[in-house]
């Protein structure tokens, strides 16, 4: 889909000047009504290699992970179209023994050749939602840099698996593994 690129009109400029006048400003606004601004992303200069001037690629927010795996696969693992060929249960674990075993479960899934996993952290509904350590840390431990290499995506599971108290888990082929 393609987007369309319209010109401002006067009251839409005044108002968001108004909107924003209170904000800190970094960048500049511009004064006329009918130019077209794009920011443009500028790569980040690495202050360690100054001689060099190495340019330090700008790394993308790793809980969306759009990146790594097209649309469609991703609808499909979201809608629990693809069918996970394991499942773990952290119920009634401490966070460190929910972490280890979620640790030994991937690396051993990724060893059996095995792509998508089931996850189930368990849920505690409260007033203002559902809430659990495991449930709330989990996203976290699979971005830390020992999970981060054997993972393409991760979403919540359909509510026949488990709702938002279980995670669908998308891992590499055992050869596609980032190892250090």
């Amino acid at each position: 889909m393609q987007t369309k690129n319209r010109k401002i009109k006067k009251e839409e400029l005044a108002l968001w000047k108004k909107v924003t006048e209170n904000d800190e400003v970094i960048g500049k606004y511009t004064t006329s009504v009918e130019e077209n601004t794009m920011l443009q992303k500028k790569p980040l200069i690495s202050s360690k290699n100054k001689d060099n001037l190495a340019i330090k690629e700008i790394k993308r927010d790793f809980s969306k992970q759009d990146f790594q795996i097209n649309k469609r696969m991703k609808l499909k693992l979201e809608r629990g179209l693809i069918r996970p060929e394991n499942k773990l249960d952290l119920h009634g674990k401490t966070l460190k023994e929910a972490k280890k075993s979620l640790t030994q479960f991937i690396k051993s899934s990724i060893d059996n050749n095995i792509r998508c996993i089931l996850v189930i952290t368990g849920k505690k509904k409260t007033l203002n939602g559902s809430m659990g350590l495991i449930r709330e840390n989990l996203p976290l431990w699979l971005k830390e840099y020992e999970l981060f290499n054997y993972i393409l995506f991760h979403c919540y599971a359909i509510k026949k698996d488990g709702d938002d108290g279980a995670r669908y888990i998308l891992l590499r082929k055992k050869d596609k593994v980032f190892y250090d």
